[in-house]
């Protein structure tokens, strides 16, 4: 499930969550601080869990060019 950045517009809380996107189309996501479900979902950037200079292990090499790296 991927993990989302959300905004309280209730309360101002800024929090992440991770939730499916079910829950997130049926509105389920509640703000942790105040309860409130008035959240507004922000931008998130993206990790693929790899260090720099190493090779996911799609890529199939040691790090090298092609995957992403320089």
């Amino acid at each position: 499930m991927p993990l989302y950045e959300f905004t309280c517009r209730a309360c101002g809380a800024a929090f992440e969550d991770i939730v499916s996107l079910a829950e997130l189309a049926a509105g389920e996501v509640r703000c942790p601080e105040c309860g409130s479900r008035k959240v507004e979902r922000g931008l998130s950037t993206f990790s693929t869990g790899a260090a720099s200079g190493e090779a996911g292990p799609a890529c199939g090499n040691s790090g090298g060019s092609g995957c992403g790296f320089t």
